[in-house]
């Protein structure tokens, strides 16, 4: 790839917010100030969900987090009833080489049985899960995104956070990223919130159709993992599968 095609990559990865926008500093410094208080007080797991039948249940981060940020999630997915699979992400810098083939790696691994494997991302983990499901429709079982935009570029006040870390991206998926939006074979559950601080609530929504829904819900995007409404959302597309 050319230098000049990587720097076109680079500079539509992601926008800055118009001006105007409900996005931007103000949006982001609400996001962290709701993301530390659900931290420090999380609130209760929801009841009476429908129990995991014990599937393999595989969790990706989002932009600029770990695997830590999805604690509360994969917590609620275990006492549901499900086999919970981290990314093995310290830092999520987007699709590197390194982090496409650790996460193939670990789809392998789990459905090497023959298993299908569901995948729950958070944001950016939900465009790699949807990447993930296009590429390997045979192993996977459902997705499910929380927050996730898949329509680009992507809409962000982290946009200056995204074009530094595009150089270390892999260019052929840059190139082909739209491929986020195909139908993969797996039923794909998109969870938005239009109270979203980061990103573009309208870039979440995916092509509805029998197997591929939309579902809004209240409450920040970097408190989705830990939102009781999100996580019963989750279990009911979980079990639908």
């Amino acid at each position: 790839m050319t230098p000049a095609r990587r720097l076109e990559l680079m500079n539509d990865a992601a926008v800055l917010p118009p001006r105007g926008s409900p996005l931007g500093f103000a949006s982001g410094l609400r996001e962290m100030g709701a993301f530390w208080a659900a931290t420090l007080r999380p609130p209760p797991f929801p009841a009476d969900v429908p129990r995991g039948d014990g599937h393999s249940v595989f969790v990706i981060p989002g932009f600029l987090a770990g695997d830590w940020t999805t604690a509360r999630l994969r917590a609620f997915l275990r006492l549901t009833g499900y086999r919970v699979e981290t990314a093995r992400i310290g830092f999520n810098a987007g699709p590197t080489p390194r982090m496409l083939a650790r996460l193939d790696e670990t789809l392998l691994r789990l459905s090497s049985g023959g298993e299908r494997v569901s995948i729950v991302g958070q944001s950016l983990g939900g465009i790699l899960a949807r990447s993930l499901a296009v590429r390997h429709p045979a192993r996977v079982r459902a997705v499910v995104t929380l927050c996730s935009p898949i329509r680009f570029p992507v809409t962000t006040p982290l946009q200056p956070f995204a074009a530094m870390l595009t150089r270390f991206q892999d260019a052929d998926w840059l190139a082909d990223r739209d491929h986020v939006t195909r139908a993969c074979g797996a039923p794909v559950t998109a969870i938005y919130t239009e109270e979203d601080g980061i990103v573009d609530w309208r870039q979440c929504l995916q092509d509805e159709s029998a197997d591929c829904r939309n579902v809004r819900v209240g409450g920040a995007h970097s408190t989705a993992g830990s939102n009781p409404e999100v996580q019963r959302i989750t279990a009911v597309a979980l079990a639908r599968a």
